[in-house]
C-alpha cells in the first residue's frame, strides 16, 4: 500500500484509540508520521491544551522530519458532567484540546502547505457533533465547531491546493467508551438499546482501525475533490435517530 508514499503527516492523539490506529496506517501507506500526544509512546510528548506553544512545536517537527503534507488532528478529552455541574475550568480544557488546538495546527499548518500547492487536513470529531446527549455539553461544543471550522477552513484553503475535511464516529471501542469506571459499549444500555433494539444498524461498535481506513484515503492524493466535508462514519446509527 502506498497511498501517501513520501509525505509527512503530523497525527495528535497518536498514543491509544483512533490516533494511534491512524498513525499506524499511514505509516502503511507510505508517509513519515510524526506522533503527538501528552502520553508516553509518541515521538513528540505535547499537552495540546497549551495552545501557545503550537506554533513551535510544528517549527520542531518540521525541522526534523521535513515539511508537513498532512495534519489528523485525533486528540481528544471527554469530561462527563452536566450543565450545573460543568466547571470553568473542565470547560475550557476541553475545548482547548478538542477545538483550539486542531484549529491552530492547522492554521500553522497551512501556511507551508498553501506555498506549496498541497496538503490535506483532517480533523476527528464526533456524530455529537451533530447530536446531543447528557453529561456532555463542552464535548458536543467542541465537536460542533471543530465541524464548522472544517468547512470555513475549506473554503479559505480551497484555492491554494489544501483539503480540509472531518471524520465523525460513533461507538467505536476505545478508551473513550469508559465512562465512570464502566465500558459503555459491554453494558446491558448498549446491548438492549443498540443491539438488540437495531438501534445501530451493523449491531457493533467500530475499531480504531476501520476510522483509519477512511482517513488515510481522505489524507491522500487520491482524493482530490472532497473538502468541507464531515464524513459521517457510525455504523448507520444517525440514520436511526
Amino acid at each position: 500500500m502506498s497511498l501517501l508514499a513520501d509525505r509527512h503527516a503530523l497525527v495528535t492523539g497518536a498514543a491509544n484509540g483512533i490516533g494511534l490506529a491512524v498513525a499506524e496506517r499511514l505509516r502503511a501507506e507510505g508517509a513519515r508520521v510524526s506522533s503527538v500526544d501528552v502520553e508516553e509512546g509518541t515521538e513528540w510528548r505535547y499537552d495540546l491544551a497549551d495552545t501557545k506553544g503550537l506554533d513551535a512545536l510544528v517549527d520542531q517537527i518540521e525541522a526534523a522530519g521535513g515539511p508537513l503534507d498532512v495534519l489528523v488532528s485525533v486528540a481528544g478529552i471527554f469530561e462527563p458532567a452536566t450543565h450545573d455541574e460543568l466547571t470553568l475550568e473542565s470547560y475550557r480544557r476541553v475545548l482547548a484540546v478538542n477545538l483550539d488546538a486542531p484549529v491552530f495546527l492547522a492554521r500553522r499548518c497551512a501556511r507551508g502547505m498553501a506555498e506549496r500547492a498541497y496538503g490535506r487536513i483532517l480533523s476527528v470529531t464526533s456524530i455529537h457533533g451533530q447530536v446531543g446527549e447528557e453529561r456532555s455539553l463542552a464535548y458536543d461544543i467542541s465537536k460542533a465547531a471543530l465541524n464548522g471550522a472544517t468547512r470555513t477552513l475549506a473554503i479559505e484553503l480551497g484555492p491554494h491546493g489544501v483539503l480540509v475535511n472531518a471524520l465523525a464516529p460513533g461507538f467505536v471501542r476505545t478508551r473513550m467508551s469508559v465512562v465512570d469506571g464502566q465500558d459503555e459499549l459491554e453494558s446491558d444500555w448498549f446491548r438492549t438499546i443498540y443491539v438488540e433494539n437495531r438501534k445501530l444498524p451493523l449491531r457493533r461498535p467500530a475499531e480504531p482501525a476501520e476510522i483509519a481506513a477512511h482517513a488515510a484515503w481522505i489524507c491522500s492524493a487520491e482524493n482530490t475533490y472532497v473538502t468541507g466535508q464531515v464524513l459521517t462514519v457510525d455504523g448507520g446509527l444517525t440514520v436511526t435517530f
